[in-house]
């Protein structure tokens, strides 16, 4: 059949519908059509949804001749028959639902542009921007994307108290999912604008993004009467209104923690609805994220938004009629309405929220064959509809309108997308590290693209949003075992680790770092990657630490673990210097290493071994062992006691001095007893204290008392409501009294140096050995004391030693022997014979006043100039010859002392000076412990530096002559 002679009866004048295609005008005629459109954002429509039937004398019209096309619908009003309502759009669907002899019916899916967003899935970083930042760069991407003209218009009160979003990240989802969401969360909301012309778009639709419901606009026809259903009247009226209540709470309550604040921001929004209309105050609480807001005014303004949106949701009102100009965003008054007609003003306005029409050509009536031959539209032979008819939800005027953040089911309506555990790579300036105070760093997805992307693609819109560098991205925490005041355990991930990255509740926009991960390939028993440097500038890291294949050192099962650093400027390479704690479990030979490279510093315990990154080699002892190139250096300010004596398991007080007390106690009860014998023989100097209480044995019992102190250690609150815990670690333990360093060794001490040893004591210094003491010079040995020296010993021979001499020996195998008493007498005396001798020599003996030999009674004086000889018996000379001959004399070789104003001798007797000082704070008069300071003279030569004791005193310090001192603190 050819329906094509039908003429004049195929034409849009004056029709209801007029159809508008780019392929001719009156080439479809718009059969019916069903109009969705509201305020949204909504999830039925990005706007607007236009289900049209059309019929067309072609049947060969191919759908990509109207797919993204734009084109345009008009609707009669009941203004006149030239006015008409345009609904301007693009064709989404296209389908020929029935064709009979040439002539066919089109069903078509006309949507807004915007509609267009929901095809295409992006995941993108902002950073830094507002909303209006953000939807003006993912709006503008679309400019020039086929036949579409993107059109957007903001109707903001005050854009001031938006405020810039540090991190918003679209995340796998659809241009107009990330969209919709985003004007959600800021309370904003949306609907279209159409607009008809004659240009090859046919028109534009607009985009109207407001905030508040002073950008509602009046109705073409602003005042709507309320008529019953049938009624006949000059213009479009509603006919049914029913208003709608649910129940909704009374105030919102949110919280959310800030971290970088470490408190919870509270924040709270009650209804404007009359109490009284409110059967049961209801509070809905809930957690709004981490930071969910910047400040207490954002948190306020979030949860008004919320608040407002369970408010205009509580009532609303639900109505149909005629009124063909009803529109989303469009006010009017309602008159005649039994139930409104005495309200106060504004509660008689309206705004439309959403509208539904339903709209009919009355074809069938000039061209029935064609309809007849095709068949009804929906197919079942129902009566036709009425021509025009519309159902709108709508809520007064004055309530201020917000998208539902949940649905009936409690559901986001339009829900962040639930982030999953992701890679990242670490990124920064082209520095070794980049992190800021409080060790966060900067990292960049494999999502993004741009310059340096994961998948080396460009952004469609051409912004590059992979830039490997710290010019995008923000700071992010890292995760860490332990994290508190001050302490805790962290490892900063460098630029180029790979990194994994959860996110707080799921939200995307709110990552944390978990951890670092291994990348690549590492070498077969080697140090280092088989692989380069990766895309997002990522460094290739193999674990330091690993199993081996075949290489002998470094086949160890993987035994060794721990961490490795790395430093700054070989972050990438890992062939530079480092530090390490290495654990190695290797069965029976178990070991722990801490170490350098730097002067090549390691300390080990346990099973020695040679280690080379992952080679163990040789082994080189058991126990413990610190090695350096460099010096070191053992402080101990309460005592440090260094010792061979074995406890059995290693175990024991650490400052257990069993043996060095034992040792010092033998030593002072041999001191004091060869000092008591040596006062008895008159040994002693003048002025010695008694044995007990000499100076040495003094010191051998302040190092008993010393090392046999001890302390004891419970959990006892210091003050009230004070936690303690004191699990295990209480009782007595040795603990020394004073600061002093012990050797001990069941078997022996040496000391030894090639070049110089010096041993210093402030005070006295003891030297007690129970068997023989050596000392031995290979040149001089020089003694000196200011008040005197005894020499004395019990000289009785005890059988098993080798030398069966006994008494004082003075020898000098070659050179002389001098003894001198230069201010005084010197005395030698025996029990048994003296004997002065000289083998190859003479003996002289000259004195300055006289010469005395006494025997028995009998003697020879010598004296001015005579030879005195009395014998109280006979006196006997004999000699083979006797020469008497004149008087002569002779005088011995010049002997001559220091006389008494000699300077040296004056010197030598005069006082030593010492003093010993304590350092006081100038204002509390406290005394300063563990005090840096050095001690200058008058010149500025330094006497004498180091820290108080805790008592606060100095060392003391020892000059010849009075002199007044400086004692300043010391920084060097």
């Amino acid at each position: 059949m050819n329906f094509l002679p039908l003429g004049a009866s195929w034409t849009q004048t004056d029709r209801l519908l007029v159809f508008h295609t780019p392929l001719g005008a009156d080439l479809m005629l718009a059969e019916c059509v069903c109009i969705r459109e509201g305020v949204g954002p909504a999830r039925e429509h990005a706007g607007f949804r236009i289900e049209l039937s059309a019929l067309c004398p072609r049947a060969d019209i191919a759908p990509q001749q109207l797919i993204g096309q734009p084109v345009r619908l008009d609707l009669q009003t009941s203004g006149s028959r030239t006015e008409r309502r345009p609904f301007h759009g693009h064709v989404t669907r296209f389908e020929r639902t029935g064709a009979n002899g040439g002539f066919a019916r089109y069903r078509l899916v006309i949507e807004p542009w915007l509609a267009f967003l929901g095809h295409r899935k992006d995941s993108f970083v902002f950073q830094d921007k507002t909303v209006f930042d953000i939807v003006d760069e993912v709006l503008g991407d679309w400019q020039g994307q086929g036949a579409l003209v993107p059109a957007w218009r903001w109707e903001v009160a005050d854009r001031s108290i938006y405020p810039q979003r540090s991190y918003t990240v679209q995340f796998e989802e659809t241009d107009l999912a990330f969209l919709r969401r985003l004007l959600a969360d800021e309370g904003l909301f949306c609907w279209f604008e159409h607009r008809a012309d004659d240009s090859s778009a046919l028109g534009a639709h607009t985009l109207v993004i407001a905030d508040h419901n002073g950008a509602f606009v009046d109705n073409p026809q602003a005042h709507i009467r309320f008529t019953q259903p049938g009624a006949t009247l000059a213009e479009d009226s509603i006919d049914r209104w029913a208003g709608a209540r649910q129940l909704g709470v009374s105030e919102s309550v949110a919280g959310a923690w800030d971290y970088r604040a470490a408190l919870r921001q509270r924040q709270g929004a009650s209804s404007r609805i009359d109490n009284a209309e409110t059967p049961i105050p209801l509070t809905a609480t809930d957690d709004a994220g981490q930071y969910a807001w910047q400040n207490s005014a954002q948190g306020e303004r979030r949860l008004r938004n919320r608040q407002q949106a369970i408010d205009a949701a509580a009532k609303c009102f639900d109505a149909e009629g005629t009124v063909r100009t009803l529109a989303p965003g469009t006010l009017f008054r309602l008159g005649e309405h039994p139930d409104h007609d005495l309200d106060d003003d504004p509660d008689q306005r309206f705004v439309v929220v959403a509208v539904t029409h339903h709209a009919r050509n009355n074809l069938a009536e000039h061209i029935p064959q064609a309809i007849e031959a095709l068949g009804a539209v929906d197919g079942d032979g129902s009566a036709p509809v009425d021509l025009y008819r519309n159902h709108f939800t709508t809520l007064r005027a004055h309530v201020p309108w917000r998208i539902p953040a949940h649905n009936a089911a409690g559901r986001f309506v339009f829900p962040r997308p639930r982030a999953r555990l992701l890679g990242a790579v670490v990124v920064g300036p082209g520095e070794p590290t980049h992190t800021d105070r409080d060790l966060r760093v900067k990292v960049q997805f494999p999502f993004q693209r741009g310059g340096c992307a994961a998948n080396r693609n460009a952004h469609p819109a051409g912004g590059n949003n992979a830039p490997a560098d710290d010019t995008l991205g923000v700071w992010l925490r890292m995760a860490t075992p332990v994290a508190g005041a001050n302490w805790g355990g962290h490892c900063v991930p460098r630029p180029g680790q790979e990194v994994s990255v959860g996110f707080l509740h799921g939200d995307i926009d709110r990552p944390v770092i978990l951890g670092a991960s291994y990348n690549g390939r590492g070498n077969s028993d080697a140090a280092g990657n088989r692989q380069a440097q990766g895309d997002m500038l990522t460094s290739a890291n193999a674990p330091a630490f690993f199993a081996g294949e075949s290489a002998e050192p470094h086949t160890h099962g993987a035994s060794l673990s721990g961490i490795k650093t790395q430093q700054l400027s070989a972050s990438r390479s890992g062939a530079g210097g480092f530090n390490q704690l290495v654990f190695d479990d290797t069965p029976g030979q178990s070991r722990i290493e801490l170490g350098t490279t730097e002067y090549a510093s390691a300390l080990q315990m346990g099973h020695l071994k040679c280690q080379d990154d992952n080679a163990r080699h040789q082994s080189l002892g058991h126990g413990a062992s610190v090695h350096t190139r460099a010096s070191a250096a053992v402080r101990a300010g309460s005592g440090l006691l260094i010792s061979a004596d074995a406890r059995s398991g290693a175990r024991g007080p650490h400052l257990d001095s069993t043996e060095p007390i034992a040792q010092t106690q033998e030593a002072q009860t041999l001191a004091t007893a060869l000092a008591d014998v040596a006062g008895k023989q008159n040994a002693a100097l003048d002025g010695d204290a008694p044995a007990r209480a000499l100076s040495a044995n003094a010191a051998l019992q302040s190092a008993v008392e010393v090392m046999g102190a001890t302390a004891t250690r419970a959990g006892s609150a210091s003050s009230a409501g004070e936690f303690v815990a004191a699990q295990g670690g209480t009782g007595t333990v040795p603990a020394w009294s004073r600061p002093r360093i012990q050797y001990a060794a069941p078997k022996g001490i040496a000391q030894l140096t090639p070049a110089n040893a010096v041993l210093v004591s402030g005070k006295s210094a003891s030297f007690t050995t129970g068997h023989a003491g050596n000392w031995v010079a290979q040149a001089n040995h020089s003694l000196a004391t200011r008040d005197g020296i005894a020499l004395f010993t019990v000289g009785r021979h005890e059988g098993g030693g080798p030398n069966t001499e006994t008494g004082i020996h003075l020898h000098a195998a070659s050179g002389k022997v001098s003894t001198q008493a230069q201010s005084g007498p010197i005395r030698a005396a025996a029990d048994k014979t003296v004997t002065v001798a000289s083998t190859t020599a003479s003996v002289n003996a000259s004195a300055k006043g006289h010469i005395l030999a006494t025997a028995q009674g009998a003697y020879l004086k010598i004296e001015g100039g005579n030879i005195q000889l009395h014998a109280p018996g006979a006196v006997r000379l004999k000699a083979s010859q006797k020469n008497l001959t004149g008087p002569a004399s002779a005088s011995p070789a010049g002997l001559s002392f220091p006389k008494g104003g000699d300077p040296a001798i004056a010197d030598c007797a005069r006082q030593v000076f010492d003093e010993k000082f304590c350092v006081k704070h100038e204002a509390t008069g406290e005394p300063l412990r563990y005090f840096n300071y050095r001690i200058e003279d008058d010149s500025g030569q330094v006497l004498a530096r180091g820290m108080t004791d805790e008592a606060g005193m100095t060392s003391r310090v020892v000059g010849s002559n009075a002199q007044d001192l400086k004692i300043i603190a010391d920084d060097d």
